[in-house]
């Protein structure tokens, strides 16, 4: 190879990579907007969210809406969840119970985890994948590559033993599910200036965490948020959450 081949490669070269590095910045000139979203509400499915709209228990249509932002491998997440449950199963269909995600920086596996949920919820197990990945946190916050993927395959087939296991792992990828859970996480960061999770809303409202010494003392005020948008709504505030 003579000195005129190699200088003209290098230039090619030199080219190709300004290529790549105009074409990253030319992308990143157009971000999503997510103030155009109102995050009170449920969200439709669209091309920044990958077509995956707002997980929701309860009635899509209910005049009360909680959100929660959340981190599967976060510790206080998945202790707040079986109280969120008990809300659920004592205010119905009067509230909805929206959950996104809010993977934490530092959190390794945190979007992994997500990618399972979500690829769950393709088969219609998403609710079920939340649980069993809260509550068996300790199978895969350690585990990277292969052995993480079998973790949550594994329960994926636990939840749903009638599955398909190949679409689960694949779905896994889904370029879709990616841009979800970056949606989640932008909306939860520009629109409801989340810093940390676990982090409610309802109706908008933020639910001062701080406050909160214990998860009984968290489901009180998350309760107690609910009681009073019921309340300006002129619907039933009735319900008590007992502690088991």
């Amino acid at each position: 190879m003579n000195k005129f081949t190699v200088v003209a490669i290098l230039v090619v070269l030199a080219l190709f990579g300004g290529l790549i590095a105009w074409s990253s910045v030319s992308n990143n000139q157009n971000p999503t907007d997510y103030s155009q979203y109102d995050s009170t509400k449920l969200i439709a499915g669209d091309e920044n969210n990958g077509g995956i709209a707002d997980h929701v228990r309860g009635a899509s249509d209910a005049k009360v809406v909680v959100v929660e932002y959340a981190d599967l491998q976060c510790p206080g997440c998945a202790s707040a969840m079986p109280n969120i449950h008990k809300l659920y199963e004592y205010y119905g269909d009067r509230v909805a119970f929206v959950y996104r995600n809010f993977p934490i920086q530092g959190h390794q596996n945190a979007r992994a985890a997500a990618a399972a949920a979500e690829s769950a919820g393709f088969q219609g197990y998403y609710w079920e994948m939340v649980e069993t990945i809260y509550s068996n946190r300790a199978e895969w916050i350690s585990e990277s590559g292969s052995s993480r993927t079998q973790v949550f395959t594994d329960l994926f087939k636990d939840i749903a033993p009638d599955g398909d296991v190949d679409k689960f792992k694949s779905d896994m990828s889904n370029p879709n599910i990616e841009k979800k859970v970056n949606f989640d996480y932008g909306i939860g960061r520009d629109v409801d200036n989340v810093t940390a999770t676990p982090a409610f809303y309802v109706n908008g409202k933020a639910v001062d965490v701080a406050e909160a010494d214990t998860q009984d003392d968290l489901r009180k005020l998350i309760e107690d948020g609910i009681k009073e948008a019921l309340k300006a709504e002129g619907l039933n505030t009735e319900a008590k959450v007992t502690t088991e």
